[in-house]
């Protein structure tokens, strides 16, 4: 894998890794439970992060078959692309974001529902990655709806900095559901 797509990888790695330590200091029967009425629950917080993902991985499976259809260039770069969407402060809390309708959470599943639900999307997004290994992904652009004008690479970063989002938030439902001992 290009050492690019690796770095990414790696990264959405530990932060899942990160994400459900945080979702399992919540006792898995009140994995449902939405802490206050304005709040999610750990599942739809979930079940928003797997949709999102999921979304994420269709959309670069299809540009990056269109990009090997019309004989995109290698990538020729090796630099590190991880810092490039930091501008977005997209992990951070202090504003509210309104998940669009696609993404809105109607499910609230189980605990194993909902980890098999994030299995599954992240396997998605690992095709995904792995079909556009050796391709330049960073001229390859797609508008996302608040960030604007991403490249592929961005895309994927989003997927992390969204999951760190939702993983600070994990902590403060934890807070909240689990007494402190």
């Amino acid at each position: 894998m290009h050492q690019r797509l690796a770095e990414i990888s790696d990264q959405l790695a530990l932060q899942r890794r990160t994400l459900l330590d945080v979702a399992s200091t919540v006792p898995g029967d009140a994995w449902q439970t939405p802490p206050s009425a304005d709040q999610w629950s750990v599942s739809q917080v979930l079940e928003h992060l797997y949709r999102v993902e999921r979304g994420v991985a269709a959309l670069l499976a299809k540009r990056i078959a269109k990009a090997r259809e019309a004989g995109h260039p290698a990538e020729t770069e090796s630099s590190s692309v991880l810092g490039s969407v930091e501008q977005f402060r997209m992990s951070e809390l202090d504003r509210k974001l309104i998940a669009p309708e696609p993404v809105t959470p109607t499910e609230n599943p189980d605990r194993d529902t909902a980890v098999r639900s994030l299995t599954e999307s992240r396997a998605a997004l690992d095709a995904a990655i792995a079909s556009g290994d050796g391709l330049a992904l960073g001229s390859i652009k797609h508008t996302h709806m608040r960030f604007g004008e991403l490249d592929l690479y961005q895309w994927l970063l989003f997927v992390g900095e969204h999951e760190k989002r939702h993983t600070a938030q994990l902590r403060e439902i934890a807070q909240q559901l689990v007494p402190a001992s």
